[in-house]
């Protein structure tokens, strides 16, 4: 009887430890937005497919960048609408990792052009006029006001989800 109720128990707790361990996987946001950035493509290439051609919807510029984002969603960890002397921008905020990329892309491509991509579609371009070393990334996109205002509360959700996940595969 005393080996049951032990047996009983130990079971008992066995089952508590694995409900509370399990976390129930959150749903993604209904309007899932995944930023990227990319730098510009330098040199010639001569078909050697490291690179893509990004169209910015609204002015039309075509930029060549390389293919592999160096900056990923799971580098960045806020994003606000701020307003600066040329008007209103979008700023990234990034991890300590992402702080680091962007400061050695920014320092040996100087003058070269870093394109944000939401969702993989262009939106907005920066030329490195030197280097950025405290992780905070500034862009102007191709949207007013309003749509900035609500590309910034996607951003918000989006990235928070995706940080959730990228933790629970850990």
């Amino acid at each position: 009887m005393k080996a049951l109720s032990i047996c009983l128990k130990v079971f008992f707790l066995a089952t508590a430890l694995c409900l509370t361990s399990c976390q129930r996987k959150s749903s993604p946001p209904e309007d899932l937005r995944v930023p990227r950035l990319y730098v510009e493509s330098r040199g010639m290439n001569y078909g050697a497919m490291t690179s893509m051609r990004l169209k910015l919807p609204q002015s039309g510029a075509e930029i060549e960048v390389n293919k592999e984002p160096f900056i990923n969603e799971f580098e960045i960890i806020n994003a606000e609408m701020v307003k600066v002397d040329l008007g209103k921008a979008l700023l990234l905020q990034l991890t300590d990792a992402g702080a680091r990329a962007l400061y050695r892309k920014s320092v040996t491509n100087l003058g070269s052009r870093i394109v944000l991509t939401i969702n993989n579609n262009p939106a907005g371009v920066r030329r490195l006029d030197g280097a950025i070393a405290d992780g905070n990334y500034f862009t102007f996109v191709e949207l007013d006001t309003k749509e900035l205002e609500e590309l910034v509360t996607a951003l918000k959700l989006s990235l928070k989800y995706l940080q959730a996940e990228s933790s629970q595969s850990w």
